[in-house]
């Protein structure tokens, strides 16, 4: 179940996110680089939840459109650090409301009550996960 609601939830976010020239998993990169600043591409793939061969990958259609910039660290010119742009930055609005908007289409006509479980379920879902995660 958990399967086939990820694969719907996946391809209406992906519609969403079209709607803001997004592709899905950007929004990411670009909330991390929202809320922690500038990052390494290293730290930026931690953040991300992504391999660091992946963000290399990631950032070049991100850059291309001007949403972010990449340079080199001053301090050891071996590390790329990524910033969000201007642009990016007038994106994020846009990018919260189509959060919102799946939010609100994934839980129509869920009572409160429901959604109050299921949350909690969700909660012990990821924790476990989380848990597994860090086992290996």
């Amino acid at each position: 179940m958990i399967a086939q609601v990820a694969r719907r939830h996946r391809k209406r976010a992906s519609e969403l996110l079209g709607e803001l020239d997004l592709h899905l998993g950007q929004e990411m990169v670009l909330e991390a680089l929202w809320t922690r600043g500038a990052l390494s591409q290293s730290d930026l793939a931690e953040h991300s939840g992504v391999r660091r061969a992946t963000i290399t990958v990631a950032l070049k259609p991100l850059e291309r459109a001007g949403l972010i910039e990449r340079t080199c660290d001053p301090d050891d010119r071996r590390v790329m650090r990524v910033v969000a742009t201007e642009k990016s930055r007038q994106l994020r609005p846009n990018l919260y409301e189509v959060w919102e908007q799946l939010n609100r289409e994934s839980m129509e006509g869920v009572s409160a009550d429901d959604l109050r479980v299921f949350e909690r379920v969700m909660r012990q879902v990821r924790r476990n996960l989380e848990e597994k995660i860090r086992q290996q």
